[in-house]
């Protein structure tokens, strides 16, 4: 999602979504200059140059951040070697990252960003983006008003898809429902499970067949197969659901006087403004110029990151230990996670 943004979503997403790429949103922000461009392709380099009007393009992005020291970084590359690229946009000054997701592929690497996060004069976004989105935070809001109940269990549905080129937006979306409640345990069942020697180095993308997030308080996070792309908080007296990736927002509950539940249709909030990419770009141009609100909220975001690539490992090591329920604090530090599918890194 860096230059080029899926056709798919253009075509069949929710406008909600759009500007997608990094390219596109940064250049929507009225304080932000897309100033340089990097690939190790100079065919998608030059295409994508050529596409916003770039002429400042660059083959190594060592070489970019030497010659440009950005203080917004778009890092729109596959998961390996994402972590030692942030690392090194971060010893060359920058100050605010967009980066895709995942963040990393072993516990080392994540220990060693946790480190790096920690500087509260670091800003980080990344592409798991709908917790940003208008939908999920008026669907938040509802199921936090009290109208239905507490929040009791929260369900996330991709249909049967892999751990890390899907389900870090799952896991995302879980943790911006907790709500910052702290994670209790994590149990997963997983298929496509490939190993390279060791049990907890795994060179596939290993699909989910269930997840489950345990959260102090009771809240439960489930990771199903069912079909949607939606979003389900079920409440005591109320189940609210966002579907079809933002398309539209229901409520389930029984109406008064009545005895079972039906569905309803809830009217959208009105949208003031472009979101998609945008809206995570908007927070981090709001933390550099100082504001505190964005300060204070990308920092709870920061930890959440941290904590749904701990969680992606955590339910490698679920599966491992025959779908044990594993404290987060006790995940092994050997685990490597390559996520190749047909040979190419998600």
């Amino acid at each position: 999602m860096g230059a080029f943004a899926s056709e798919t979503m253009i075509a069949h997403g929710p406008p909600c979504w759009l500007p997608l790429s990094h390219a596109e949103a940064i250049l929507s922000h009225p304080r932000l200059k897309l100033k340089a461009l990097c690939d190790i392709s100079l065919e998608a380099l030059n295409r994508a140059g050529e596409k916003f009007g770039v002429q400042r393009r660059y083959a190594n992005p060592s070489d970019l951040l030497k010659a440009e020291k950005p203080a917004l970084l778009g890092v729109a590359t596959r998961t390996f070697g994402r972590a030692a690229l942030i690392r090194e946009a971060v010893d060359s000054g920058t100050r605010a990252i967009h980066a895709e997701k995942p963040l990393c592929n072993s516990m080392a690497e994540l220990e060693k960003l946790r480190t790096l996060f920690a500087s509260k004069e670091l800003f980080v976004t990344w592409g798991a983006i709908r917790r940003h989105l208008d939908v999920y935070r008026q669907a938040l809001a509802l199921a936090r008003s009290g109208r239905y109940g507490a929040l009791r269990e929260v369900r996330v549905t991709f249909g049967s898809a892999p751990l890390y080129w899907t389900h870090s937006h799952s896991v995302d979306l879980l943790l911006f429902a907790a709500s910052g409640r702290r994670v209790a345990g994590v149990h997963a069942v997983l298929d496509n499970v490939v190993r390279d020697g060791p049990a907890t180095s795994v060179t596939s993308d290993p699909r989910v067949i269930s997840a489950s997030v345990h959260f102090e308080g009771g809240l439960v996070g489930h990771i199903t197969q069912a079909l949607g792309h939606d979003f389900i908080l079920s409440c005591e007296r109320g189940e609210i659901t966002v579907r079809a990736n933002g398309a539209g927002l229901d409520i389930y509950s029984v109406k008064g006087g009545g005895v079972y539940a039906s569905f309803a249709d809830l009217e959208l909030a009105p949208v003031e403004r472009p979101q998609g990419a945008l809206s995570p770009i908007r927070q981090l141009v709001c933390c550099l110029e100082g504001e505190e609100k964005s300060i204070h909220e990308n920092a709870l975001l920061k930890q959440d990151i941290l904590d749904a690539q701990l969680i992606t490992f955590a339910m490698l090591q679920s599966h491992i230990q025959e779908s044990k329920i594993i404290n987060i604090g006790s995940v092994d530090p050997n685990i490597i996670i390559f996520a190749k599918t047909a040979g190419r890194y998600a």
